[in-house]
């Protein structure tokens, strides 16, 4: 916490260059971000010290879209709590409608946005400082670089079609990639192998600049970079590279909470930048995830056998028999959606198992269950086959990684490895259903930056 407020008063003392800043650039006005013109007479940051400031600002930074958890099936809603929501646009996403944004705003576009935006000003005023580029140098431009994609990799798993295996990804559309805060420079969709290729070039160079470690944990660092990278070579089914990655990131990264020495019942078992966080970032904050009325997926639920500490830590049991979620790791309220431990055991396994090292997969999966199980009853899992294993790998996502938004993009991935998973919801006595690969996996750009800026919609 005394980093936190650390941090906030130095943005406060920084305030005034900063307010100009987004002034200048629009950044008030989110819905503009891609075409304002800014007053070239107002003042930009010109230090290290200012730079800092402005990557330090958590809730520009540190926050990231909500609408693929609501969309996923890891939760339901009661008929009453789907009334009851503040916001028609989470109604229109739980039914997977055409236009869940309804013609309208959009904060989950907007938002992330507003990440590449800072950033490219961050590695602008780099790009120009004439002092000694020295190693706090190296880690703002670092930091700038992780920031950027990984505002991108959350707008590529929402607004852009999967990425295809096999296929010709130079010939799919991509996101908007900006290179610079510069409003004049050409406003296009990239395509998605173009939009890839830019993430994992901004996450290379972040890994060359990044210190090991870094505090508070919502700055970045080398393990952080990596595990993003390795985020997104799984999106990509790259997953020699997935694998390499995450291992890479956990050996730079030794902290470890085992969750044997937490008291799994408390109401809060987890703190803030607690041993399981590596980059703390929470989702954004919406009716739904605050309604009393959500309730985890029974068929989910079964998952959790009774000496697995998660289902105790996770969830606990309403009046009327069913779960809710609890326990969340960012250690308040707020959905955890940065990178933890767990994913980058879990990418590491799936990594090794599809490249036929069952070995070394089933190491990492014993290594985090171990974690995760009560010590009094746990023993590693001695013997399955490759298929068995993969099942188990995926089965253990499921259950680590509830409630983070991640499932969306595993759903999208696991369906073109064959996984045929149809989500089925029924909402005042109508069914919905979402296919396999449905073009809805893709939510829409929103109306009012294509009317602005005329870039191309996404196929529905």
């Amino acid at each position: 916490m005394k980093n936190i407020s650390f941090q906030t008063k130095l943005i406060k003392r920084r305030l005034g260059i900063l307010l100009t800043l987004v002034c200048s650039l629009g950044v008030f006005s989110c819905s503009e971000f891609l075409e304002v013109k800014p007053d070239q007479s107002l003042v930009v940051p010109t230090t290290l010290e200012d730079v800092q400031s402005m990557l330090d600002n958590t809730n520009i930074f540190n926050a990231q879209p909500v609408l693929p958890l609501i969309a996923s099936e890891e939760v339901w809603i009661t008929d009453a709590g789907f009334d009851a929501l503040g916001n028609p646009i989470e109604q229109a996403t739980f039914t997977w409608q055409e236009d869940p944004f309804l013609g309208g705003f959009a904060g989950d576009w907007n938002s992330v946005y507003a990440q590449v935006f800072y950033s490219n000003v961050a590695l602008d005023v780099l790009s120009k400082y004439e002092g000694e580029r020295n190693q706090f140098y190296n880690t703002l431009q670092g930091s700038a670089y992780f920031l950027r994609a990984y505002a991108y990799l959350q707008l590529v798993d929402q607004f852009s079609q999967p990425f295809q295996k096999g296929a010709d990804n130079s010939r799919i559309l991509g996101i908007v990639i900006k290179e610079s805060p510069d409003v004049n420079e050409p406003i296009r969709r990239s395509s998605l192998l173009e939009t890839y290729d830019q993430i994992f070039e901004d996450l290379n160079l972040a890994v060359s600049l990044l210190p090991d470690r870094a505090e508070p944990k919502t700055r970045p660092t080398k393990a952080i970079a990596l595990g993003a990278l390795s985020r997104a070579y799984l999106n990509t089914f790259r997953y020699p590279e997935a694998a390499n990655a995450a291992k890479e990131a956990l050996e730079i990264y030794s902290d470890r909470l085992d969750f044997n020495n937490i008291n799994v019942n408390a109401s809060r078992p987890f703190v803030r930048f607690d041993q399981e966080t590596i980059f703390y970032s929470t989702l954004f904050s919406l009716s739904f995830l605050r309604s009393n009325e959500v309730f985890v997926d029974s068929t989910l639920m079964d998952l959790y056998d009774e000496n697995d500490l998660r289902k105790k830590a996770f969830f606990d049991r309403a009046s009327n028999g069913q779960f809710i979620y609890t326990g969340k790791i960012s250690g308040d309220t707020r959905n955890f959606g940065g990178l933890s431990v767990g994913e980058l055991y879990l990418n590491a396994a799936e990594g090794f198992s599809r490249m036929g090292e069952d070995g070394e997969a089933l190491k990492f999966l014993n290594e985090l269950l171990a974690l995760r199980y009560d010590s009094e009853f746990w023993e590693p899992i001695a013997s399955l086959n490759s298929s068995e294993l993969l099942e188990r790998i995926l089965q253990e996502r499921r259950k680590e990684l509830f409630g983070r938004g991640l499932r969306w993009m595993d759903l999208r991935r696991l369906n073109q490895e064959g996984a045929g998973i149809t989500l089925v919801r029924e909402v005042k006595g109508q069914r919905y259903e979402l296919v396999p690969n449905s073009l809805r996996y893709t939510f829409p750009i929103p109306m009012d930056e294509i009317t602005r800026s005329g870039i191309e919609q996404n196929p529905r």
